[in-house]
């Protein structure tokens, strides 16, 4: 602690809850103004009345009363999205564009008062946080259409005291307006970093914890950029603002900080001339430095977030901000070391990035110790590692030994799929049947029959036992639903509502596995490393004793046929289709190699009996012809 006794008092006033701060300002230092000298007392009285006539026009930020207001107009956002069903007009664009308008009025006198007045840093940042949460309520609430949301209209103004124009943008999408709340956020976070005293620059960290915890980390990446996001499609319009020089704050001390000055270094710091795009022009070079600072912070809390829950985008953020790449890959590597094994998500991270570092070995020792917590989904991550070794000649045998694996476990999964709908499949009597119908000639009208015969015979019969839910709801006298009585019907037709929802994953992988997706992943693997197609080869000679069916294609379409009837095995045609495919491939490929091998031991024959030949010539004395052009030299 700091010895002198100002030093000493400031560390235990700034740890002081504000309220025992105000009151030890008021009873104790307040009455030592009547204690020092005329001057000295004149000079701080006169600071005071600076102070006040600085703040006189401070925007108020009343959160509990925006907040009553908000939440009163969604209540009858609510309550209209009700009467729109009975009734037949709704208020429902009105009554957005008021929430929208009053939001961002508010928006304004925020950064008025973080950037103009610099004052309330954490109670501006409070709010940025009520008003996130608000955009987000409206966006996931159950009212029913959501166009009017996502199709509103909505142009912003950020205004100064003055009345100038600092930043406008043009939206279509109410829920574009995050992007000016991350503008005002980094506005927020330069200003504090420049003119903040210590302990308030040390609630930065926090803050960023507060955003990401609410709109997640690539909201951090997009504070550095106002907003935007670094792979900007266009969603937004900005407008043509108009800038005077006199719009560019200057480097005063408190005293003068509302007296704008000229500084001729702001005039290169605009977004379009500055390479980083971490700075805006109506930033004085003062502020304009901070942003380095500011990128520190943001660097250090995605790394907090890669420690937890590491990610190839992730990891690709973190390379495009950071000041040493190569000191970030070795932080980066050093943490996944530690806890790639401890969750597949993790595990799956750890195999993108390190695939993107080309770190053979890393990956292969992973795979070596902890390839159980591999999932189905997480076959793209396999298949890029897989890539990743494959151009390492050291472990290019053992991409050929995952590529086999993984390809021949894919058509396991497949058929343990077509079993469940085609039970039949593996009685010694279907099989002996589906050996002579090889053995007939294709588009014959004997195999014709045969074929839907034999469909018709392996084809799972119906269940007689009713749906559970269903019997539930005959037990209670409940009407039954019409996708609960058909046996065919998708029940799980809801994990469609959301595909991006991962929640949802796991029980994607349990009711609709993506295996058409793993299994071309595979195939695009093979043909992609080197000895890959001669693997692929092997493979389909397996595939046609593990599934001796997909031989034939009229079989496999026949079966499709059956199967596309019930939508809840859409999946499964979807893989048997693309398998069918790869082996229609592969048995092209086999067939022209049969053809070379044939070719090209008929042309060594020929070649060694010309060879013979020649030889039983030159060891004999030529015939002698007489007459005739042979004797025309």
């Amino acid at each position: 602690m700091a010895s002198n006794p100002s030093a000493k008092f400031m560390c235990l006033y700034a740890s002081l809850p504000p309220d025992v701060q105000s009151s030890l300002v008021e009873r104790q230092l307040v009455p030592l103004l009547d204690l020092v000298s005329k001057d000295k007392s004149k000079k701080i009285v006169a600071s005071a009345s600076r102070h006040h006539k600085k703040f006189s026009q401070l925007p108020s930020l009343d959160l509990k009363a925006k907040r009553a207001e908000i939440n009163g107009l969604l209540d009858e956002l609510n309550r209209d999205s009700k009467r729109s069903f009975v009734k037949e007009r709704s208020n429902v664009e009105e009554l957005l564009m008021e929430t929208i308008d009053s939001l961002l009025d508010w928006l304004n006198n925020i950064w008025q008062v973080v950037y103009e007045f610099r004052t309330n840093y954490s109670l501006a940042h409070t709010c940025l946080l009520f008003a996130s949460d608000v955009l987000e309520n409206i966006a996931n609430a159950r009212t029913g259409c959501k166009c009017s949301f996502m199709h509103l209209f909505v142009p912003v103004v950020l205004k100064k005291m003055s009345g100038k124009n600092v930043k406008s943008w043009a939206f279509t999408g109410a829920h574009h307006i995050d992007e000016v709340l991350l503008w005002i956020w980094r506005d927020l976070f330069v200003t504090l970093l420049a003119y903040g005293s210590k302990q308030q620059k040390k609630a930065i960290p926090g803050m960023l914890n507060d955003i990401q915890n609410i709109m997640g980390w690539k909201s951090l990446e997009r504070i550095l950029y106002g907003g935007k996001k670094p792979d900007s499609d266009g969603y937004c319009e900005e407008m043509d603002d108009v800038y005077s020089e006199d719009m560019i704050d200057g480097d005063g001390d408190d005293d003068d900080w509302d007296v704008d000055t000229d500084d001729d270094d702001s005039s290169d710091c605009s977004d379009d001339h500055c390479l980083c795009g971490f700075h805006s022009i109506h930033w004085s070079k003062y502020i304009k430095d901070q942003r380095i600072r500011l990128r520190d912070l943001v660097h250090d809390a995605l790394v907090a977030v890669f420690k937890v829950t590491p990610s190839a985008a992730l990891y690709s953020s973190l390379g495009t901000i950071c000041a040493d790449e190569d000191a970030m890959e070795e932080l980066t590597s050093q943490i996944l070391v530690g806890i790639a094994t401890h969750s597949s998500e993790n595990f799956a991270a750890a195999l993108n990035i390190f695939s993107i570092q080309e770190d053979s070995e890393k990956i292969v020792s992973l795979l070596n110790s902890h390839s159980q917590l591999l999932r189905p989904r997480d076959a793209p991550s396999l298949q890029l590692a897989t890539l990743s070794i494959a151009n390492d000649p050291s472990f290019q045998l053992y991409a050929l030994q995952v590529l086999e694996k993984e390809l021949l476990d894919s058509c396991r999964t497949i058929r343990a799929a077509l079993i469940s709908g085609f039970c039949r499949m593996e009685s010694e009597k279907n099989k002996s049947e589906l050996m002579d119908i090889l053995a007939l000639q294709y588009n014959s009208l004997p195999r014709k029959s045969r074929v839907e015969h034999w469909v018709e015979a392996v084809i799972t019969p119906p269940s007689s036992t009713p749906h559970p839910m269903a019997l539930a709801a005959m037990m209670m006298g409940l009407p039954l639903p019409a996708a609960l009585d058909d046996e065919d019907g998708d029940t799980f037709s809801y994990l469609d509502i959301d595909r991006e929802d991962p929640d949802l994953d796991d029980l994607r992988d349990e009711f609709r596995p993506k295996m058409k997706e793993r299994l071309e992943g595979w195939i695009e693997t093979g043909r992609s490393i080197k000895g890959g197609p001669a693997v692929l080869l092997t493979a389909y000679k397996n595939i046609v004793e593990l599934i001796p069916c997909i031989q034939a294609s009229d079989i496999v379409d026949e079966m499709l046929g059956r199967l596309s009837d019930k939508p809840s095995k859409l999946y499964v045609c979807d893989a048997l289709e693309s398998l069918n495919k790869f082996c229609k491939q592969q048995k092209k490929r086999m067939v022209v190699n049969v053809k070379g091998k044939r070719s090209n031991k008929s042309t060594a024959s020929a070649s060694a009996s010309r060879g013979n030949t020649l030889d039983e010539s030159s060891s004999s004395p030529p015939p002698l012809r007489l007459g005739g052009m042979d004797d025309v030299d």
